[in-house]
């Protein structure tokens, strides 16, 4: 019976109707038996192409079988070991439309992504992969997270990587790698680098099949979405060889492992590369997308398509798929793009699967926001900042508040904030207020003796924020600094700005919330001004690993604030009892000043912490709050060129004198 419809609401509704949740989707191989399974209920003829290679420019085709329907399910099973075999569909939909396409459940696949491969995924296994134990925090507030692109990690020749693994997977296994690899430098790089930095998670942006030449040498961050189960071919030492990628992806996550430091793979669920071509619609035509009320596509992303999360056979397929990669790859966390194009009821369904998988300590975390208007038709909602108080426990966001508060906004490179002494803001008192709420993640708490403005009060908890300075997108930090405070492009180590930059460190890890950190910007990485470089060379966005030196005080730093944000649980908080007793003292343009007291510890090492921040250029005089029970001595731990576990004197008195760009971490044992 053929099947038409009047609009394509009424084509969805059908399809809705027709959904198959509960359904194992793909392909489920064995030696003795392959099983194909596709869901499209308005196909009326679906056959099974196997071809002996992958590359869709050959004519390998070697057989077509038929798959019959039973419940909305097209299926076929051929007892016969196909391992090496790839494989397509193609359609005959009901509106006489015929596609070809590869399996939106691929598990593998050839040269670029355009044939499904059929492999046994257990011969992809490093040696010793059974004994990979995943590496996660108890919460995301105890993250600190090192964001980086496969290429961009190993690309430079100073980082000492093999050459053969240059913008590769592999370059993650290679542990004993020095600056021009000169090993009596004692300058480490790459994976030896990051294990004493001290982050503990590496988020890798996307690393699944994007749409690119995989044997090309165009750059790209990848936000281009092709098949969402299969790793990226571009970054293995063979992208023909369906095995190959999946092997060297798992050889990465296991050496990052090793280190003790957990995986994130940012993933793209939002839109996909292109709406005509992609799996999904030649597939079920229009169900996977979101149209307005006059069938035209919408456009949320920003890249001419966004995906409907809320419909059943999405939410399905995107559980579906994050849980795979956990399970088959010890993936640790998920980064989400544009997470407000999604709606609030999915992003709950994927935690709650991740916590019925015994997998509660996979850190969610996704961009509160969107890339355009969306359509999210009631009584779906988007999961955005506004409607975070409807997300599940253990999901968070990124707290642009405080990455624009502390160094100004990201869309106007020469406008400064609390970092550049306030510069380009009217009201420096209410930026003040600004910092303070971000400081203690936006939590509902009284900040001495006012409240934060309406508005500035969106996170139940820290645990829902995650806090940074800067990521890929817009200006790095330093080249923020650079643009903001010296109004010209020179982007060699100036003085003033490292100082600035060992600021900003201090706010970021003494702030509630989870830590996110752009790969470089502990050695002030440079783009040299370049503010959109998802397709500029990689000579742009390569890390270059000589600043690691030139730049070693700051680097030293950054390992100081992360040890003492380590050492010290009340910043890792993941309740509001630590951000309802920081005090501040009284409000003043380009000062801060509070106390951070340890309630969440019975016999505490340290019983509480001071931070005294002056970005203005005079010296000033502090007075640390007089009405709060505070010590007559504190241990300096922290000052304006060092930081770390190691006492740098004493202060005595509630009294101090601060230097210009000067901050101070006290404690009292």
């Amino acid at each position: 019976m053929e099947k038409t419809f009047d609009s394509i609401q009424e084509k969805i509704n059908y399809l809705e109707e027709h959904a198959c949740e509960s359904e194992q989707l793909g392909l489920t191989y064995s030696e003795q038996t392959s099983l194909f399974k596709i869901w499209s209920p308005l196909a009326k003829q679906v056959i099974l192409n196997l071809y002996e290679t992958g590359n869709e420019t050959d004519d390998s085709l070697i057989e077509q079988i038929e798959m019959t329907q039973e419940n909305n399910i097209w299926q076929v099973a051929i007892d016969r070991n196909l391992n090496g075999l790839f494989y397509t569909y193609r359609l005959l939909h009901f509106d006489g439309t015929e596609t070809e396409t590869p399996d939106i459940y691929s598990k593998a696949v050839g040269i670029n992504g355009n044939r499904s491969a059929i492999i046994h995924l257990e011969s992809t296994d490093p040696a010793d992969w059974n004994n990979d134990i995943p590496v996660r925090q108890t919460s995301i507030t105890d993250a600190v997270i090192w964001e980086t692109h496969v290429e961009d990690f190993s690309s430079h020749e100073n980082g000492g990587f093999s050459q053969k693994y240059r913008g590769k997977y592999l370059a993650f296994t290679e542990n004993n790698t020095f600056l021009n690899g000169d090993s009596s430098s004692e300058i480490s790089t790459g994976i030896r680098y990051l294990s004493d930095l001290g982050i503990n998670y590496v988020h890798l942006l996307p690393a699944f099949d994007f749409e690119n030449d995989e044997q090309g040498t165009q750059y790209n961050w990848g936000y281009d979405p092709k098949n969402y189960m299969v790793p990226e071919g571009k970054y293995s030492t063979d992208p023909n060889e369906p095995a190959v990628r999946i092997r060297e992806f798992k050889q990465m996550v296991q050496s990052l492992h090793n280190q003790n430091i957990g995986v994130v793979l940012d993933v793209v669920y939002n839109h996909t590369h292109a709406y005509d071509s992609s799996c999904f619609t030649r597939t079920v035509p229009d169900y996977y997308y979101r149209h307005n009320d006059q069938g035209e596509l919408t456009n949320g992303s920003g890249c001419g398509n966004e995906t409907a999360s809320e419909r059943k056979m999405m939410r399905k397929y995107m559980i579906d798929s994050l849980l795979y990669w956990a399970k088959e790859y010890h993936v640790d966390g998920f980064r989400f793009d544009l997470m407000g194009l999604h709606d609030v009821e999915t992003m709950n369904h994927i935690r709650q699967a991740f916590n019925d998988a015994g997998m509660e300590d996979i850190i969610l975390y996704g961009e509160p926001w969107n890339a355009g208007s969306v359509e999210i038709y009631e009584p779906n909602v988007p999961a955005d900042k506004y409607h975070l108080g409807e997300l599940a426990e253990g999901i968070a966001v990124f707290n642009d508040e405080f990455r624009d508060s502390i160094k100004g906004p990201v869309f106007d490179a020469h406008k400064g904030g609390f970092l550049q002494g306030a510069n380009g803001f009217e009201d420096s008192a209410f930026m003040n207020r600004d910092i303070i709420g971000s400081l203690l993640a936006n939590t509902q708490v009284e900040v001495g003796d006012f409240r934060l403005p309406d508005g500035k009060n969106w996170a139940k908890n820290p645990s829902q924020i995650i806090n940074y300075a800067s990521a890929h997108d817009n200006l790095p930090l330093y080249d923020k600094l650079v643009q903001s405070l010296k109004n010209q492009d020179a982007y060699e180590r100036d003085e003033e700005l490292i100082q600035v930059n060992k600021l900003s460190a201090a706010l970021l890890m003494t702030a509630q919330g989870g830590i996110f950190m752009q790969a470089g910007e502990e050695f002030a990485r440079t783009k040299f001004g370049d503010d959109n470089s998802y397709n500029s060379s990689i000579e742009i966005n390569r890390l270059d690993w000589s600043k690691t030196q030139e730049n070693k005080d700051l680097v030293d730093y950054y390992k100081g604030m992360i040890k003492i944000r380590n050492a010290y649980p009340p910043l890792r908080d993941q309740t509001n009892q630590t951000a309802e007793k920081v005090h501040f003292t009284e409000l003043r343009e380009n000062i801060l000043a509070y106390t951070i007291p340890n309630i969440i510890e019975e016999n505490p090492t340290w019983k509480q912490m001071a931070v005294i921040m002056n970005t203005s250029w005079t010296t000033e005089m502090i007075e640390l709050h007089s009405t709060l029970p505070m010590p007559e001595e504190w241990t300096i731990i922290a000052n304006r060129h060092t930081a770390g576990l190691d006492s740098l004197g004493v202060q005595v008195g509630h009294e101090l004198l601060i230097n210009p760009r000067e901050v101070l971490i006290f404690i009292s044992e």
